[in-house]
């Protein structure tokens, strides 16, 4: 195999790269020296293979190779194919991915019999100017949470536990990349990370010179959280400034590829992390979620306007739980009773953008918290994530 990242031996040449007996060129062959045509963009040659390359991303980065200047060298050799790729850390774990990617994107080329992928490690200078180019100095928000970034920022929030915030900002995730929506997921629960257990991935995230890489769940959902730094079952006792820290470090390390959307899980309650939040970024919008009772809806009015007063937006209000569907007669039992969505829709001013209705069969198994494409709840999420999209201009209610 090809190693792209030691100098090749050079053939027999004099000073300025020409062969060493220029003798043995014939008439022809020293005519034959006028500018080619272009190769094709995505035809067998190395011009074609370097475009092609263009459709593989880097996993973690979310940008394609060639511009990431990971492609260190092409050689063709028959009708096989060996690439090289200059890696960030050696040890990065979706080498198999990024072979897997290269090698179907290549084995489309007509005329590519084999291809092979030789694995390399960035400089420390390379590796820094990546790093910096992604993500700005150290000190930095984050690209994505600029209030000049096009990524939308809804914060999901409840007045208190227990009324499935977490389950809608996965579920409203998810229906935003059917509809082909970029989106990530901030879980900023601090103290109660669920997103890694309800997508089933508690892994440690990628870490390279101080940046951190979202982790991809196996639903193919990027996301970061608290839960992933700490072993599963351990309490995290944290005051308020160690916790504001933290959340701020995750908006700063953070390598957010500027997607469509970020959804935030935020903490129930309106204590200092929606605060921290709402400072530094204000562009941020509130996606209220209550249940149908009335205390629930009392709560969570406090938090939609606790939002309004630290300057966020609100997008509108989701009422999870809102009703069951009798499995004989189809109509829709209202099994909690009361209003909520309405009344806390009505308090703040706004919209209700969708009932979600409880199934009698949901589990809650960790990695199973994504409701099925055609059941009812995951077509209510779809419908909430259309009106989300549609929506561009949000007015602030004033608070009396």
């Amino acid at each position: 195999m090809v190693d792209w990242f030691r100098r090749r031996k050079p053939g027999p040449s004099d000073e300025v790269g020409r062969p060493a007996h220029p003798e043995a060129e014939t008439a022809e062959e020293l005519v034959d020296r006028t500018p080619k045509e272009p190769e094709p963009a995505d035809g067998f040659s190395e011009a074609g293979i370097r475009e092609a390359l263009r459709d593989v991303r880097d996993p973690e980065i979310g940008r394609d190779l060639v511009s990431l200047n990971m492609i260190q060298g092409i050689e063709i050799q028959g009708s096989n194919v060996t690439v090289g790729v200059s890696l960030t850390t050696a040890g990065c774990p979706l080498k198999h991915r990024i072979t897997t990617d290269i090698r179907d994107r290549l084995m489309m080329i007509e005329g590519v019999a084999g291809v092979e992928v030789d694995f390399g490690v960035m400089t420390d200078e390379d590796r820094q100017n990546l790093l910096t180019s992604l993500h700005g100095g150290p000190s930095e928000l984050a690209p994505a949470f600029r209030d000049e970034s096009k990524t939308r920022i809804i914060a999901v929030v409840s007045g208190k536990g227990g009324v499935g915030k977490s389950t809608v900002a996965v579920n409203l995730a998810a229906a935003l990349d059917r509809a082909g929506h970029s989106v990530e997921i901030l879980d900023a629960d601090v103290y109660g990370s669920s997103i890694p257990v309800m997508l089933g991935s508690l892994g440690k995230p990628n870490v390279v010179e101080g940046v951190i890489f979202p982790i991809e769940s196996p639903q193919g959902l990027k996301f970061i959280s608290m839960g992933n730094f700490v072993n599963e079952g351990q309490a995290i006792i944290w005051r308020a400034p160690i916790v504001n820290k933290a959340l701020t470090q995750l908006m700063r390390d953070v390598y957010w590829d500027e997607p469509d959307f970020i959804i935030v899980d935020m903490p129930p309650g309106t204590g200092d992390v929606a605060l921290t939040v709402a400072q530094m970024i204000p562009k941020a919008e509130a996606l209220v979620v209550t249940t149908p009772q009335a205390d629930a809806a009392r709560v969570a009015v406090k938090a939609g306007k606790m939002a309004v007063q630290a300057h966020l937006k609100v997008a509108g209000v989701v009422e999870n739980m809102g009703y069951a569907e009798c499995p004989d007669c189809g109509k829709e039992l209202r099994i909690f009773g009361g209003d909520g969505g309405d009344r806390v829709a009505g308090e703040l001013g706004s919209q209700v953008m969708g009932r979600i209705p409880i199934l009698p069969d949901a589990t809650g198994e960790p990695g199973r918290s994504l409701f099925d494409i055609d059941s009812a709840p995951a077509r209510a999420f779809d419908e909430i994530a259309a009106s989300l999209a549609a929506t561009k201009v949000r007015k602030r209610i004033k608070v009396v």
